[in-house]
Formats: structure tokens, C-alpha cells, sequence
């Protein structure tokens, strides 16, 4: 549903925020602007870098409507209380009610901030202007520090119960191979196989550079690693049947490196297989729909 008014987003990352104003439309009113994350700082920092974030995003933007927040999980979205933990990232934040610290910080009431997941957020911008705009039923996959996902349906986030969603539409805790999907699609899952093939441990962009210094085995390891991309999702593009799958994150920079195992794969389902450039572009824009 389309907005009025201008928003505040902010893609919350663990090692930077991307941020700018957006309009109801979804159109980004400002370059995204980049700010370190200091994710690892006590609560008093974290909650003071927050506030000069949103003061520098006030001066560009004008009157606000509202605050959006794609913030990494676990996350209570319907509450606005941080419950990460344990994974090195704004472990200082555990339990703290961040709607009302954030409406503090912001001067924006508490009702007019709204919290999701980054893909969930990437869902909503590439249905409303992006690769997935007028598919019937789309798949979002985002590859980076770990394997995110979003359902689509019409437009919207798939309801729960929809057939061939699994709960909440989360991938990254589905059984695969000796694991789960997260353990094989992120970049530890690529570091992990490239370790196992060539003796070293590398993430994408390294492997991408022996790639085109012309190293065969890193080009057959990418190769592997796109075969266990496609593996992966095979169950649900067969149980839901999306007309659209949608890929983001950090390792989209290689895709043409590991693609083709799953372009086979779609071009037998009749699905239509995008690679966002601009993940976090595709996140703000879609912030001002949640």
C-alpha cells in the first residue's frame, strides 16, 4: 500500500547502516548514505550513533512521517525489542525496547516506527518497483553473512500457511546436506568449501580474484557451490512455484561465477531469474511499505 509522507529507513547491518529518506512511492529523495555500524559498542553509544544518524537524515529530508528500521534478527518486529545475542553484533541492545529509545532519538512518535528483516524489506521494494513488480508468486534469497529469505505473493508477503512456504519464510533453518540451508548459502558455507577444495579458506570476492587470474579449481569451487545454491532451493521452487526468484546480498557481485546450475533449473520451471545490483537500494525503497 502506498504511503504518504517522507520516512526515515535505515538497513541495519552488522558492519555498516545504509540509510536515506524515502518517499510513500518508494523512491529514494537522497543518495544512500553510509555509516559504520559500531555494532559491537555499549548501549549509550549505540543509541547516541542511532540519533546523529536519524539528525543527519532529518536535515536532508525535511518533515518526516515515520522511522523504518530493517534490523537483523532475532528481532521482536511487532515490538521493537532487540533480542540479538551472542552473534557479535549489538549484543548491548538484548532486550532493550528500541521503538521507544529510537522515538527519543528522533522525535518521531513511537507509532510511526516500524521494525522488519532486511528481506523482508527487499521482498517489498522488488514487488513495488523492482524485478518482481507484477508477479503472481516470487521468491526472495539474499547470500551473504547467512541465507535470508521472503515469499511474495500479489504483491505482498505470503501469509503463513501459504503451501510451500516454510515458517515465518525462513530458509536459512531448513535441513540440507550435514546441516541446515544457512551452513552452505553464506559466505562461511562458500569459505568452508573453498577450504575443503582448495586449502584455503576464501570468501567471495578472493575467490573471484583467483577466478580471473585463472585458477580452474576456483572456478570449478564457485561452480560447486552454485550446484549446492540450486540444490538447496530446488524443494521450493518446485512446492511453491514462484514466477520470479530474486537474489541479493553480498556474494550477487559473483553470480555470473555460480548461476548456472540454478538458471537450468529455472529455465525448466519457467521461472525468471534476477540478480538485484543494489541490494540495499531494494531494502530502503521497500521500508516505507511494512
Amino acid at each position: 500500500m502506498t504511503m504518504e509522507g517522507t520516512y526515515l529507513c535505515l538497513d541495519v547491518g552488522g558492519t555498516e547502516i545504509k540509510a536515506a529518506p524515502v518517499d510513500g512511492t518508494g523512491d529514494l529523495l537522497r543518495p544512500v548514505r553510509r555509516f559504520p555500524a559500531r555494532a559491537k559498542e555499549p548501549a549509550d553509544v549505540l543509541l547516541a550513533h542511532f540519533t546523529g544518524i536519524f539528525e543527519t537524515l532529518r536535515r536532508e529530508a525535511g518533515a518526516v512521517s515515520g522511522l523504518r528500521l530493517a534490523f537483523p534478527g532475532p528481532f521482536d518486529y511487532e515490538r521493537g525489542v532487540c533480542l540479538l545475542q551472542g552473534l557479535d553484533k549489538y549484543d548491548a541492545l538484548y532486550g532493550a525496547d528500541l521503538r521507544r529509545a529510537f522515538s527519543r532519538g528522533s522525535g518521531i512518535a513511537p507509532e510511526e516506527i516500524r521494525f522488519t528483516n532486511d528481506v523482508s524489506a527487499f521482498a517489498l521494494g522488488e514487488m513495488a518497483s523492482g524485478q518482481a513488480r507484477g508477479a503472481g508468486r516470487a521468491l526472495f534469497v539474499c547470500i551473504g553473512t547467512g541465507c535470508g529469505s521472503a515469499f511474495g505473493v500479489n504483491g505482498h508477503l505470503a501469509p503463513d500457511g501459504t503451501p510451500g512456504v516454510p515458517e515465518n519464510g525462513y530458509l536459512y533453518p531448513v535441513p540440507f546436506l550435514d546441516g541446515c540451508i544457512d551452513d552452505y548459502l553464506s559466505r562461511r558455507g562458500l569459505m568452508a568449501l573453498t577450504r575443503e577444495r582448495l586449502g584455503e579458506a576464501l570468501d567471495g570476492r578472493a575467490l573471484a580474484q583467483r577466478v580471473q587470474d585463472g585458477d580452474a579449481e576456483a572456478r570449478r569451487c564457485f561452480l560447486a557451490f552454485g550446484e549446492r545454491v540450486r540444490d538447496a532451493l530446488l524443494p521450493f521452487l518446485s512446492g511453491f512455484r514462484p514466477e520470479t526468484l530474486c537474489l541479493g546480498g553480498q556474494i550477487t557481485g559473483s553470480a555470473s561465477l555460480f548461476l548456472e546450475p540454478l538458471e537450468a533449473a529455472c529455465r525448466t520451471r519457467n521461472i525468471q531469474l534476477y540478480v538485484t545490483s543494489d541490494t540495499s537500494a531494494s531494502i530502503l525503497r521497500g521500508l516505507c511499505f511494512i
